[in-house]
């Protein structure tokens, strides 16, 4: 009886940090082998065993994010909302706690990057000019930090598409949009994928801007270097499809 009062008073033994490494690694694993459920559960399990742990905390938004993106995949909008905005918490207390580390500010660019097409108008510029600000801090801290360049790609070119009444309006009402144009968008995602050639996602997405900016012959050797690459995310397998289906028309 004394042991069980004594054990119930000071509680479980501390973890180890081995064991919260051990977890990390098994979530690297799962979310290698596009198991994003079983990584989420890894590094929700490292996290509570060093709940200051910097690298569990951001591969937690990361795979939180896939998992969003994998829901809206399957047409589940409400529970994709929920897990982008998941992935924002843990991203904003990361960007919080570490302000000198670029983990954080890239999750949280990118993660709101995420949320913007369930956002509403004024709720887009906000989310865009955060996610500017994030990016932007996070090339700072690293500027070899391709995925960061990236987002701030994404974000410029879909933003090129907004007319001039309503970047007026923007600008009169919330502050604006985050400057920059569709050759300022190519340019952050040549630098992405400069800094990581072998990322499949990068030569997608500088392809699709490529073609927006009217240069077919650029598009399609980034789509054949992006079909050509093994796919790193599971988002890779599901952009597959649309990337074969504009190489074969722009080829045409």
């Amino acid at each position: 009886m004394l042991a069980l009062v004594l054990a119930a008073c000071i509680g479980p033994p501390p973890s180890s940090p081995d064991e919260a490494r051990a977890a990390l690694a098994r979530g690297d694993a799962a979310h290698a082998a596009f198991d994003s459920a079983s990584a989420r559960a890894e590094y929700e399990r490292a996290l509570a065993l060093d709940p200051a742990g910097v690298e569990a905390r951001a591969r937690l938004a990361h795979v939180l994010g896939d998992l969003g993106e994998e829901a809206a995949a399957a047409g589940r909008a409400e529970e994709a909302r929920g897990l982008h905005e998941r992935a924002l918490a843990v991203a904003d207390g990361l960007a919080s706690d570490v302000p000198d580390r670029p983990e954080g500010h890239l999750a949280v660019a990118t993660a709101l990057g995420s949320l913007v097409p369930f956002l509403s108008g004024p709720g887009k510029v906000s989310a865009s000019r955060r996610i500017d600000a994030s990016a932007r801090r996070a090339t700072e801290l690293d500027p070899c930090l391709a995925p960061a360049y990236a987002v701030l790609g994404i974000t410029l070119r879909e933003l090129s598409s907004v007319g001039g009444f309503a970047r007026g309006l923007a600008r009169a009402v919330l502050g604006g949009l985050p400057e920059g144009d569709l050759e300022d968008a190519e340019w952050l995602l040549r630098a992405a994928a400069a800094l990581d050639d072998g990322d499949p996602f990068l030569h997608y997405q500088l392809a699709l801007t490529l073609e927006r900016r009217g240069d077919p012959a650029g598009a399609v050797r980034h789509l054949e270097r992006a079909l050509a690459l093994p796919d790193r995310e599971a988002r890779d397998g599901r952009s597959r499809a649309d990337a074969a289906a504009r190489l074969a028309r722009l080829r045409r």
